[in-house]
């Protein structure tokens, strides 16, 4: 059997402002983003793999939540859920212009460069 983990969202590290625009490129609503915060401390993912538990977290503390992982169980069959509305990591890139991390995208969101079909 294999270990599942849970992600507990305790708080900020960050401005608020700052986290809400960092998870909306995550792909988290606003309004989704505020009620996290609100509700802090709170389970925001749950019954996933260690490693997937690692990348979410990474992925919510680079947006500047502070995350802690709690073992949670076991899987009893090799049935993993991944689906998040959070992007993964490999599908981010980072503009060779300004330096912003972002999606991929053909032309980065804050400076306007074009980035081309190198970047995808």
């Amino acid at each position: 059997m294999v270990k599942k983990y849970r992600m507990i969202f305790k708080g900020l590290n960050k401005s608020e402002l700052e986290f809400k625009e960092r998870m909306c490129q995550l792909g988290v609503s606003a309004e989704t983003s505020s009620e996290i915060i609100r509700r802090a401390p709170i389970v925001i993912k749950k019954d996933v793999t260690l490693r997937y538990a690692r990348q979410y977290a990474d992925a919510v503390q680079e947006a500047g939540g502070i995350i802690k992982i709690e073992e949670h169980g076991c899987f009893e069959e090799d049935n993993f859920n991944y689906s998040s509305g959070i992007i993964s990591l490999e599908d981010f890139t980072m503009c060779p212009e300004c330096g912003y991390k972002q999606p991929k995208v053909n032309q980065c969101i804050k400076c306007g460069f074009s980035l081309g079909d190198s970047v995808l």
